[in-house]
């Protein structure tokens, strides 16, 4: 008897935790799934060199600086699109992999916090004849958009 209870315990235990994506750490919800959307449009952008593509992600509020103190790098929703078409025009085969560790939300959801990793390599044929490659960790901020399940960029591009 005492068997039973426990693993009729054990089964309503499980089936109450929260699904993962799986190999992550990641709860499965649609906001999460929605988060992760984004991420990889933006993936996609980027590797298709796509300004308007990231545009279309971004929030009328987005401010990002660059992960620098100078303000040579920041960027905000006004220029993003000259900003990126300049630096995408330098580049050639693009590759970016990005790897979600972490999504988290607000107490109302209308805020994201995206934690990833990324590697990207790229030409600069203007430059040089060698690929550059950048591997770091980053953050990426989301807001709700007007939509219930669209979410936008703020920063950390």
């Amino acid at each position: 008897m005492r068997l039973l209870t426990f693993a009729a315990l054990t089964a309503l235990s499980l089936s109450c935790a929260a699904r993962k994506i799986p190999g992550t750490d990641i709860d499965d919800t649609s906001d999460t799934r929605a988060v992760i959307d984004v991420i990889n449009k933006y993936r996609v952008a980027v590797e298709e060199r796509n300004p308007q593509a990231i545009v279309a992600m971004a929030d009328e509020t987005f401010r990002d600086d660059g992960g620098s103190s100078s303000p040579d790098d920041d960027l905000d929703y006004r220029r993003l699109k000259d900003a990126l078409g300049q630096r995408f025009s330098r580049m050639e085969d693009v590759k970016l992999d990005m790897s979600v560790r972490k999504v988290e939300f607000d107490e109302g959801s209308a805020n994201a916090r995206v934690t990833y990793t990324y590697t990207v390599s790229f030409k600069l044929p203007g430059l040089t004849t060698r690929t550059q490659s950048e591997t770091d960790i980053k953050q990426m901020l989301l807001k709700r958009g007007d939509r219930q399940a669209s979410w936008l960029i703020v920063s950390g591009i």
